[in-house]
């Protein structure tokens, strides 16, 4: 007769030990993920609100030239006029006061927190599909084939695609574009302008 097997006392100490082991491993290597995700993004996170902090301290001192001499050189009313354009802001029969104020409701910094918590949810830390392979962080809809790609669970008779990058920056523009014009994030930047005042 076979005897029965019963593992030694030290070969299931040593199992449990390699459990263990692989289990640190497949933590450490998230940690590492998540961290070369962070000195990826984080770089162009803040090099994108020096650019927007730049365009804003330009507005306030277009404003403040305005007010003091009730007119603005060619060079400034370029200015206001393509940043007008890049944030949506209607510039006919409205007074350049007022199109600079709400430009200056818009063209403000978003947290670098907020910017990389919502490009580690969207992507994954940067591990799906969209992210890797089209530079897409922030999961962005678009409806024109020239500019996104068909998610792959996309429900029948939806239409939507996911909108494509020729490069990160290229994502964290349009996203900070996004957040700073859509109506949807209104209330985000009253907040903002509420914070900014007081």
């Amino acid at each position: 007769m076979f005897k029965t097997f019963n593992p030694s006392f030290s070969t299931i100490i040593l199992n449990r030990f390699f459990i263990l082991f692989s289990s640190l491993i497949n933590v450490e290597s998230v940690k590492i993920k998540k961290q070369k995700f962070i000195d990826k993004m984080m770089p162009l996170i803040i090099e994108e609100n020096r650019l927007i902090l730049a365009d804003r301290k330009n507005l306030i001192r277009v404003y403040d030239y305005l007010i003091n001499n009730k007119t603005l050189s060619k060079n400034d009313q370029k200015f206001i006029k393509d940043i007008s354009e890049s944030y949506f802001v209607k510039t006919s029969n409205r007074h350049k006061v007022d199109i600079i104020e709400e430009l200056l409701n818009k063209v403000d910094i978003i947290p670098n927190s907020i910017v990389m918590a919502q490009a580690a949810i969207e992507s994954g830390w940067g591990s799906s599909r969209f992210a890797k392979d089209h530079n897409a962080f922030f999961g962005q809809y678009t409806y024109d084939s020239k500019e996104g790609v068909i998610p792959n669970f996309r429900e029948d008779g939806k239409k939507h695609l996911i909108k494509f990058f020729l490069t990160p920056q290229h994502s964290l523009k349009s996203y900070f574009n996004n957040i700073n014009t859509h109506s949807a994030y209104k209330a985000f930047r009253s907040k903002r302008k509420f914070l900014r005042q007081n």
